[in-house]
């Protein structure tokens, strides 16, 4: 997993590595772009738990548009933004974002679809782990998890404009 800031065009606007990782921690939502069978574009914002590594990981249901496009293209980009906001009358936008590259596809092994939504549930549940775990053994297998290993990501920000 390779962190570009290099591959910014605006190299003043990367975000420094670890505030790029705290906003792949803590971010609330992301938003995964995919490409359709039919060449279409298709973006979802979805949540995600990052594993601290180079995987990140989201449920699904057990079919759908997006488990489509991922097994006929499982290259995918994924972006996360926080702190978003207009900086009027400069015209400006103040924000923090995170954009990753990688590969996408279906978890498999019941250890590592539990691991997934542990991460998951603490991420947005933590105060609810003991029934949040209950209700995930009792759906994993209605439940679909895919997992995204990262290649190569960066982050960027907007400056406050004075």
């Amino acid at each position: 997993m390779q962190y570009l800031p290099q591959s910014l065009r605006r190299a003043e606007r990367a975000l420094p590595e670890e505030e790029a990782r705290e906003l792949m921690a803590h971010g609330i939502y992301g938003v995964l772009s995919l490409c359709a069978p039919d060449g279409a574009a298709y973006g979802i914002p979805l949540h995600f738990a990052w594993d601290g590594g180079d995987k990140l990981y989201f449920h699904a249901a057990m079919e759908g548009k997006k488990l489509d496009c991922l097994q006929h293209e499982p290259k995918v980009s994924f972006c996360i933004v926080g702190e978003c906001a207009v900086q009027a009358p400069h015209f400006s936008t103040t924000y923090r974002s995170v954009i990753l590259e990688g590969e996408a596809g279906l978890v498999e092994p019941p250890e590592e679809k539990k691991m997934a939504l542990h991460l998951l549930l603490a991420k947005y549940t933590p105060g609810e782990m003991k029934a949040g775990l209950q209700y995930a053994e009792r759906a994993l297998h209605k439940t679909q998890i895919v997992r995204l290993t990262i290649n190569s990501w960066c982050g960027k920000h907007g400056f406050k404009t004075p």
